[in-house]
């Protein structure tokens, strides 16, 4: 069976418990004298739909914008362990099989054990100890020439880079944005329904239902959005550790003939 994407469920979902909304209020809710009150629910809606339009807009805007960022940092930091590994080359034959060992340790730990914590919103300790067994590795080096000193220099940068990018991904953990928001949310989309609900006229109840359904679902569409890009660790939308994956599969192509990596 093919899993429903969150996104519709959020949009239909928001429909349906529009137009139950519409409902209880078509059975229990006198009807507004729209001869009487139509300047001023027009003016009213007018001002509190743009309000909640811009809002979501920029939520939306600012949710894309920290997902792309994210995505990014995590693939520059698989771009930096990339780069120990071509580093590593100019190294002698020992700390080049050390290093490398701990690259392809560190790219399989982040794979299969950070990237699932990080869904629960935990991290993982034993990529922890592998970037700190490549710090070690690396300051402890002792270069013989020139060439070797440039490389080491080299390679502790890389490696901050490496730190910095992973720190950008674990303070995303303790992000409270989703949370708090949401409530926001969720009122300002319900303000404007109820709004809606006050054109009600008997004897349009499909039509207003259709047009109802409609704006709920825009609603519900953009607020979904917001969650999903909010949560860019877990869920359908969820940043997928490509880079890591990638620098895997080359470290063991053509590493493992060279270093015997895993043997």
């Amino acid at each position: 069976m093919i899993p429903i994407p969150s996104i519709y469920l959020w949009s239909a979902g928001s429909a349906f418990f529009a137009l139950l909304g519409l409902l209880l209020a078509h059975k229990f809710v006198k009807p507004v004298d729209h001869s009487e009150h139509q300047p001023v629910l027009d003016a009213t809606l007018n001002i509190v739909g743009t309000l909640v339009s811009i809002l979501l807009g920029l939520l939306v805007a600012a949710s894309l914008s920290n997902y792309q960022t994210l995505e990014a940092n995590a693939d520059a930091e698989a771009s930096s362990v990339s780069e120990i590994c071509r580093l590593a080359y100019g190294l002698p034959s020992e700390p080049r099989k050390k290093l490398l060992t701990l690259c392809l340790a560190y790219c399989e730990e982040v794979i299969n054990d950070e990237w699932p914590a990080m869904a629960q919103g935990n991290t993982s300790e034993k990529v922890l100890d592998t970037y700190h067994d490549i710090i070690g590795l690396i300051v402890q080096l002792k270069p013989t020439d020139n060439g070797e000193t440039n490389i080491q220099s080299a390679l502790i940068t890389a490696m901050q880079e490496v730190g910095n990018f992973r720190r950008q991904r674990v303070l995303w953990l303790h992000n409270s944005w989703n949370r708090n928001l949401l409530p926001i949310l969720i009122m300002c989309s319900i303000i404007v329904l109820i709004f809606s609900y006050l054109y009600f006229k008997r004897g349009n109840l499909v039509l207003h239902s259709f047009l109802i359904c409609f704006v709920a679902a825009a609603l519900g569409t953009n607020i979904g959005m917001v969650c999903l890009l909010s949560q860019p660790f877990r869920g359908d939308w969820k940043i997928q550790p490509k880079g890591f994956i990638l620098n895997s599969q080359l470290i063991h192509k053509f590493a493992e003939n060279d270093l015997q990596v895993n043997k």
